[in-house]
């Protein structure tokens, strides 16, 4: 597939180019590509490929789900403190050293998923908004926008492991 082709499937699976979404998560924070790639636990020429469309998309869960952490990170990056990012920043890259039993993976690889789909249509605060709308109307639906759009990993992980029985 072409270049173009890729960046256009990624806007499908994430509402915008990698490269874009990527600089929009680390420019407040003021992290380099090689900073990014560790962090996400990716190499950097794999992000590289993925920034430039040379890939389509991110194949590991984790990965994903440090991505998102990320653009959460970096959407209140404003009102952090530097050591309050750069330790946020360490809790990100452990993720995948607090996921080492099966029923944990599959909650933060079915959480990620979900994360993602939400986020390729609205970004934390429409969530929290949507969820504060259906608040008395549907507390289970409110929930999961909350939990999905901008609650912690912990919370999305607890939430997606106590449904996990019901998919």
């Amino acid at each position: 597939m072409s270049v173009e082709e890729n960046i256009r499937r990624q806007r499908e699976l994430y509402g915008e180019p990698l490269g874009e979404l990527v600089r929009r998560a680390t420019a407040p924070l003021g992290l380099t590509q090689a900073t990014t790639a560790k962090v996400l636990g990716l190499s950097p020429a794999m992000l590289s490929h993925l920034m430039t469309g040379q890939r389509v998309k991110i194949a590991n869960p984790i990965a994903l789900g440090r991505l998102h952490a990320l653009i959460d990170l970096g959407a209140s990056a404003g009102e952090l403190t530097t050591s309050q990012i750069n330790a946020r920043l360490d809790e990100i890259r452990e993720l995948s050293s607090e996921l080492t039993t099966g029923a944990r993976v599959m909650a933060a690889e079915g959480g990620a998923v979900v994360r993602g789909v939400l986020r390729a249509v609205a970004s934390g605060r429409e969530l929290q908004q949507a969820a504060d709308a259906l608040r008395d109307v549907a507390p289970g639906l409110a929930d999961v926008l909350r939990i999905y759009g901008s609650g912690t990993d912990e919370e999305l992980r607890t939430h997606f492991a106590s449904i996990r029985h019901l998919l």
